[in-house]
């Protein structure tokens, strides 16, 4: 466990994914024995034999929710947590050695830090040799008025430009400014968190953009977060269970309402860096 003295709880939410969620906890276990961890249930609920091992957890809380949705999940879970730092992981991510205490050390560094993201290094979705130029040539065109603090080895992490453009780049390593965290792997500070009004609700089905809604709404209140390169996951990203289990048409349906929900941060300009994006996703899934 850290040594600091901040307390801490990581908030899981799963939906109809138990068989992926029991493989995750077992791995966390083996890191953090002692770690105080919420599972934000929703769907389908453990059996005897899981509920068992639940139960048997001193470390563990759940949260059961009648009405799936994910920002609505992490909000309750969120906001009954008696710990002053809540870390947030999805049900498909591992954490590796020194993930929760390079989130904390973060914090302690800097009392008045929002939230952190982390390390996402993807076990199945690697990006290609093309997509990763193209990536680099719109850093170094439409993302030159981004500034050095904003950048980790030189690449623009976590960033969310006027105009939709949204850099990712998670499996980067090193530290720097952001404005636009990623569920998987982040962390925030409750008390500010809930200052902020938490994540937005009105994010549907696969809740695409709410962690950038919420990092937006907390930059128009002069609060950025921080990525921590040292606060790594794997994610496994597994294909089926939890919003992947809506059909292509209604997945992108929903895909298409939440980049309404974060223009109402961005303004009409952001369609020009959407456009391209909600494209891609609609012909090619």
């Amino acid at each position: 466990m850290s040594s600091y003295t901040l307390t801490t709880e990581v908030v899981i939410p799963s939906l109809n994914r138990l068989d992926v969620l029991r493989s995750t906890l077992l791995r966390v276990r083996t890191l953090y024995p002692d770690l105080y961890i919420c599972l934000g249930l929703q769907g389908e609920m453990p059996d005897k034999e899981f509920q068992r091992e639940l139960d048997s957890d001193e470390w563990m809380r759940m949260e059961r929710m009648t009405v799936p949705g994910t920002t609505r999940t992490l909000n309750h879970c969120v906001g009954s947590s008696h710990a002053e730092i809540v870390l947030i992981m999805d049900d498909d991510a591992i954490p590796c050695p020194g993930w929760l205490e390079a989130h904390i050390a973060a914090f302690a560094d800097d009392p008045v830090l929002v939230y952190t993201a982390g390390r996402e290094v993807r076990a199945t979705r690697q990006r290609s040799a093309v997509t990763e130029l193209l990536s680099i040539l719109a850093e170094n065109t439409l993302g030159l008025a981004v500034g050095i603090d904003k950048r980790a080895k030189g690449r623009i992490v976590g960033w969310t430009g006027n105009i939709g453009l949204i850099f990712g780049n998670f499996d980067n390593d090193g530290t720097c400014l952001i404005n636009s965290p990623r569920g998987c792997n982040m962390a925030v500070r409750k008390e500010l968190f809930m200052k902020l009004g938490g994540f937005r609700e009105e994010f549907v089905g696969n809740a695409w953009g709410f962690e950038a809604d919420f990092g937006l709404r907390a930059a128009r209140r002069g609060s950025l977060g921080r990525f921590v390169g040292a606060a790594a996951v794997i994610h496994h990203e597994i294909a089926s269970g939890g919003s992947r289990e809506k059909g292509k048409r209604e997945w992108f349906r929903d895909f298409f309402a939440n980049h309404r929900e974060l223009m109402r941060e961005l303004g009409p300009a952001g369609w020009i860096g959407a456009t391209p994006r909600l494209l891609k996703r609609y012909l090619f899934g």
